[in-house]
């Protein structure tokens, strides 16, 4: 039988009685996490080795694409960035330090061969994918989670997010403006990523991964599906701008980090965490647009928007997303940003073949 509701809330709930103070009653303000030193240097270099992977993916990728016109192998180094979550689950039933070692190796292995044979288009293909399959950012994460306790894990996280958001736009830099020294960036991006390889290591608990149903949650959460969207939509546009006519030089260097630095200053001003985000969704189709009529100009606004995404959408998943889905939240959109990126390049080059063909 269902229990009668009663007219009032109890008194701990609905206090009646007199103030007890006569100042204001609020909450006190928000307590900023701050790692200890050992797990600050821990999480610092777990941020090495994600920001040295995802480095050498995003330089690859546009060297390929843009400057050796080779679509298929650009899009397919970013495309293989969802290999993420799988890396984080084989991480629970083998090694981590092994896993993460073995790719880096082939990674490394390949970088050489591409340097002491730049013309052979084999070992310039297997460096690219290789780079784009040591996709580390989930296994990082979950090494994260699980050696550093609840209330600290913001900051750890906020540290992998900055060092995989510096790792994108340094590799786009690299990628357009010094095609020749990708192989030899990577290398190093990587090695610095080795770094982290011990901190890998069971720490005595037992490993886990994000589950699918974690990520799922995270998609059909608003804040989730709506950053997944527009990084999408932004990869998308801003990969066919680059297509049409990335920023070529070294003024290349002017685009990605004032787009970085900008997003990073709007950020505070904008009323919730979507609406960045959007902005440079809007600044993406300008470039695809502006692309068709001033090639450098809209590969420059490409860059530019690809950068703000490196900053903002990391601080728009910290600032909007639930705390317990939030490094779930990052993983997909990290994702959905290198998908539309070789989503974009790969329908620009067919199109762009068609028509020529017509």
């Amino acid at each position: 039988m269902p229990r009668a509701v009663p007219d009032k809330l109890p008194e701990e709930f609905a206090p009646t009685g007199p103030r007890l103070s006569r100042f204001p009653i609020l909450p006190a303000p928000p307590i900023r996490p701050r790692l200890f030193p050992d797990e600050a240097r821990f999480a610092l270099r777990l941020a090495l080795l994600a920001g040295g992977t995802e480095f050498a993916a995003w330089a690859w990728a546009p060297r390929d694409a843009v400057h050796a016109r080779l679509w298929w192998a650009g899009a397919l180094v970013l495309a293989l960035r969802v290999a993420r979550p799988f890396w984080a689950h084989a991480g629970t039933r083998v090694s981590r330090t092994a896993l993460a070692a073995a790719l880096l190796a082939a990674a490394l292995l390949a970088q050489a061969g591409a340097l002491l044979a730049p013309e052979a288009v084999p070992w310039t293909l297997a460096a690219a994918l290789l780079c784009g399959l040591a996709a580390l950012g989930d296994l990082a994460g979950t090494c994260m989670t699980d050696a550093i306790t609840v209330d600290r894990r913001p900051a750890a996280l906020g540290a992998l997010e900055m060092g995989q958001g510096l790792g994108v736009a340094l590799g786009l830099t690299f990628g357009v403006a010094w095609p020749t020294l990708v192989p030899a960036a990577a290398g190093l991006a990587l090695l610095a990523g080795t770094a982290g390889l011990r901190d890998l290591r069971d720490r005595g608990t037992p490993r886990s991964a994000w589950p699918r149903a974690a990520y799922l949650s995270a998609l059909a959460a608003p804040i989730g599906r709506t950053l997944a969207n527009t990084a999408f939509f932004t990869g998308a546009c801003a990969g066919a701008a680059l297509w049409l006519g990335a920023a070529g030089g070294r003024w290349s260097l002017l685009a990605p980090f004032p787009g970085m630095a900008a997003a990073a200053r709007l950020d505070r001003w904008t009323r919730n965490a979507g609406v960045l985000p959007r902005a440079l969704a809007a600044l993406a189709l300008v470039a695809a647009v502006s692309a068709l009529a001033l090639p450098g100009a809209g590969g420059f606004l490409a860059l530019a928007a690809l950068g703000g995404c490196a900053s903002a959408l990391p601080a728009s998943v910290a600032r909007g997303s639930a705390e317990m889905e939030r490094a779930s939240t990052s993983s997909l959109v990290w994702m959905d940003l290198g998908l539309g990126v070789a989503l974009g390049l790969a329908l620009t080059a067919l199109l762009g073949v068609f028509f020529v063909r017509i």
